[in-house]
């Protein structure tokens, strides 16, 4: 039923040296506490939503879909096909996917908290399906899969850790798509829109871009390990397509080949610290606020209201949507390589005051929670949508930011997981608000140029019905370099056996939020302030820095 999977089962193989032992337990991931007896409590589900699916990212430019989505809801100048209208038509970034999902139908999923692993297969409920997509095909990779994790428990060494003074030995030579002044001129012009009337807040953005060249043995994955120890995020992500050799397999059902040249190829190096959205299941009316009231207040909240009363019988699953928008940046006084010393915590709790009490901030914060409040208006229940944190302080390694959390709740038999993507894409604190408006300005400023990955989202829609999806922000995308026309995404191989180096084409992303109170010197240091932690891993790895 639209694409949802109505079952998990557990499976517990036998410990008796039995080959082909094993056993199934329901697992109740849907059961409504009105109706739950003990008996139907059984087996507990897995710690996380994720059930197999699609994963993958959409980058900026599925706007122009999801606007289509928005102009039926509301005043919009777009035309029927709706576009925007901007002079400027968008140019992609060449070899890059606009956007790029696979079908996860094997998963390994790994809990750094706990360090156990599992293992999460889709199948028909056909047991003896002559495909890979049967039961007992299925039963016989977790199997497999099992003893080869066996057989390395134990053997991991933990990572090592990076010393930044002494592995970046040179600083890799980055270029701005906008110079200083240019971008300066831009702010201007927001702030002339925003006088105007035009725009209340406006998404500037930028990009750093090098070529780079490390070892021959050195792959994009090398530097997303470096960047998680420099830059620990918790909505961190690598996803590589394509790759030697470029080929996707095609579904048997397909009247094309078993496979197909993938153009290019493209890795996304992730410490996002940014949740745009996700979906998580509602086991009950009652449990909309679990979890929402961590004691955290600020006399600004919107609680929620008393659920709505529903029938147990209407064939319905009710989930939890969250957005977590950050605005407002400052850099912390702890950062890597610093001594930590009383004075120095105490430098840093005051910037994080600061940020806390800063009008500014706030006003930026406060903008994009309203926009995401009428955003996820459009697919939630009435009376749902609601702010049970505003403006916290969350300190990651190199910023505080500031977070504000909003959440309502969707019913299945009304919209999915892609419908609550349809409404709130792209992300509000990537855009400005009013979000259409601004799309508009800022798709003027920027010439028509694609901000690629960077500003659209990344993560996974499970099977049964559950996403989870960040922000791409604080990323580095890498491309094979051209090397006489042709992406060096071979051997490199010499007539003397050796290797050459790799070259590879590295963007980073950033940018700030415009409004009436921006200062420009301050949004330009804060642009590059949010560059530096993926600048500095990206130098890391050019240096041969061990990982």
């Amino acid at each position: 039923d639209r694409g949802i999977c109505t079952s998990t089962r557990m499976v517990e193989f036998d410990s008796d040296g039995d080959d082909h032992g094993y056993t199934f337990s329901d697992a109740k991931e849907f059961s409504s506490v009105d109706t739950m007896t003990h008996a139907d409590v059984g087996v507990p589900s897995l710690p996380f939503e994720y059930r197999g699916g699609y994963v993958g990212y959409l980058g900026y430019e599925v706007r122009h879909d999801t606007r289509r989505f928005m102009c039926e809801q509301e005043v919009c100048k777009s035309n029927a096909a709706g576009m925007s209208g901007a002079s400027h038509p968008t140019t992609s970034q060449e070899k890059i996917p606009t956007a790029a999902f696979l079908f996860a139908d094997r998963s390994l999923v790994y809990d750094h908290f706990t360090s156990d692993w599992y293992l999460v297969g889709v199948s028909s409920n056909d047991m003896n399906a002559a495909s890979s997509g049967g039961v007992v095909s299925t039963i016989e990779w977790m199997k497999q899969m099992m003893s080869k994790l066996q057989s390395v428990r134990g053997t991991m060494s933990p990572e090592k850790t990076i010393d930044g003074h002494k592995s970046a030995q040179s600083e890799v030579s980055f270029k701005l798509d906008k110079s200083k002044s240019q971008y300066e001129a831009d702010i201007r012009r927001c702030h002339d829109e925003i006088r105007n009337g035009e725009s209340y807040e406006l998404c500037l953005t930028n990009q750093l871009r090098s070529t780079v060249t490390t070892g021959s043995e050195t792959e994009p994955f090398g530097l997303y390990k470096l960047l998680r120890q420099a830059n620990p995020s918790p909505f961190a992500a690598f996803l590589n397509f394509g790759g030697p050799p470029p080929m996707v397999t095609q579904p048997s059902s397909c009247n094309q080949p078993a496979s197909v040249p993938v153009p290019g190829s493209v890795s996304i190096c992730c410490s996002s610290p940014e949740r745009f959205l996700s979906v998580t299941k509602l086991n009950s009316a009652s449990s909309i606020s679990d979890g929402a009231d961590d004691g955290i207040t600020t006399g600004w909240e919107f609680p929620p209201p008393p659920p709505p009363l529903r029938g147990i019988d209407d064939g319905s699953r009710r989930y939890g949507v969250e957005s977590k928008p950050i605005k407002g940046t400052t850099a912390r006084a702890t950062i890597p390589n610093r001594g930590i010393t009383p004075e120095v915590q105490a430098e840093d709790a005051k910037a994080a005051e600061e940020l806390r009490v800063d009008v500014k901030n706030r006003a930026e914060n406060l903008m994009i929670v309203d926009l995401l409040r009428n955003d996820l208006s459009r697919v939630c229940e009435v009376g749902s949508v609601h702010v049970p944190r505003l403006m916290n302080v969350e300190s990651f390694s190199t910023v505080h930011q500031l977070v504000s959390t909003i959440r309502g709740v969707v019913n299945s038999n009304e919209a999915t997981a892609v419908d609550v993507i349809a409404a709130c894409f792209p992300g509000g604190s990537m855009t400005g608000a009013p979000k259409l408006r601004s799309v508009d300005i800022l798709d003027e400023m920027e010439k028509g140029v694609s901000r690629g990955p960077y500003s659209g989202c990344l993560g996974y829609i499970s099977l049964n019905g559950c996403m989870d999806m960040n922000i791409i922000i604080r990323t580095a995308v890498v491309t094979p370099a051209d090397a006489n026309g042709d992406d060096k995404d071979n051997n490199n191989e010499r007539n003397d056996g050796q290797k050459d180096p790799t070259s590879w084409n590295v963007s980073i992303g950033c940018g700030g939020a415009i409004t009436a109170l921006s200062e420009s010197e301050d949004e330009y240091d804060e642009m590059l302030l949010k560059a530096r932690a993926v600048k500095e891993a990206v130098e890391l790895w050019v240096n041969g820095s061990n990982y």
